[in-house]
């Protein structure tokens, strides 16, 4: 039986709003089309890391769960890792503790939406059939190793060793000799989406730019108006920006696209509307993507 992580905890630090509820086609954020890939090639436990916007990610994995039909609600699960800023060890070892008796854990990036099931299924292939020496299974492009990555429970100890923003690589370089690579060749599969180009290119590239997720409003707001709310915004811990000088903003209002006349502190625009409950902030963030796409930003 194979079991997998999910790792959905990162801080985005080039992106300000969680990038992996973004939205990812009709019904869909890169999460869940993610989660979607890996019950289709793992049989056994899924855990799912969050740790940054967790309410929000667990309401998420959980309405997932229950559109499935309940199909997957005993073997898929939410983590919570309270110590996510300090890196992806943090989560990885999260998720090794969450999955108890793990042989290994095929290990799946949050922020990867455009994985391919023929490519993942021969990764699950090689997985069930890999040999006694063998210590991890990786998807490869050109000999290079790339996730997703199956570790086995031999490299646990190794993995517990970790500090700070490391993932599995330094390890799989120590053990080249027993790590099995797929070749998947280049394509979107191998798409990280660490920041709005990338994403903005993806979406048009996998047609979710297209769908209709609600006209927002657009209109001019005063410099004077908008000074105290960007102000308040970039003095945060984790600046809410939607895409290169576009905020997403909480309000009382029906949602709007405010744009600044002039911009002021490298803010072109301000996304405005209720995000006051799990599902709104979703909503919000889905019209608001959807807009920015649609604008050309």
């Amino acid at each position: 039986m194979v079991d997998a992580i999910v790792l959905a905890a990162g801080r985005a630090s080039r992106f300000g709003v969680p990038k992996m509820l973004l939205p990812a086609g009709e019904g869909h954020v890169l999460l869940t089309r993610v989660l979607e890939r890996a019950a289709a090639v793992v049989d056994g436990r899924i855990a799912v890391v969050v740790g940054r916007a967790a309410k929000v990610t667990r309401h998420v994995v959980e309405r997932w769960v229950e559109t499935s039909g309940g199909r997957q609600g005993s073997r898929v699960r939410a983590v919570l890792n309270r110590q996510y800023r300090y890196g992806q060890s943090t989560s990885l070892k999260a998720g090794i503790r969450a999955l108890p008796g793990a042989a290994g854990v095929l290990v799946m990036l949050a922020d990867m939406p455009a994985l391919e099931p023929t490519r993942l299924e021969q990764l699950g292939e090689a997985i069930r059939a890999r040999g006694p020496h063998l210590v991890a299974v990786a998807a490869g492009l050109q000999g290079q190793v790339l996730p997703p990555v199956y570790l086995s429970a031999q490299l646990f100890p190794e993995i517990q060793k970790l500090r700070g923003d490391q993932g599995a690589r330094a390890i799989l370089r120590a053990y080249e000799e027993r790590v099995e690579r797929v070749e998947w060749g280049a394509g979107p599969w191998f798409t990280d989406v660490d920041d709005w180009p990338t994403y903005r290119h993806l979406a048009q590239q996998q047609g979710w730019a297209l769908e209709q997720g609600g006209a927002l409003p657009r209109r001019p707001m005063a410099l004077a108006q908008a000074k105290a709310l960007v102000d308040a915004a970039l003095a945060g811990r984790e600046v809410p920006w939607l895409a290169p000088g576009i905020l997403l903003l909480p309000s009382s209002g029906e949602a709007g696209w405010f744009d600044l006349t002039p911009p002021y502190r490298g803010v072109g625009g301000l996304v405005m509307g209720r995000a006051n409950t799990p599902e709104a902030y979703l909503h919000l963030l889905r019209r608001a993507a959807l807009a920015a796409l649609a604008f050309g930003v």
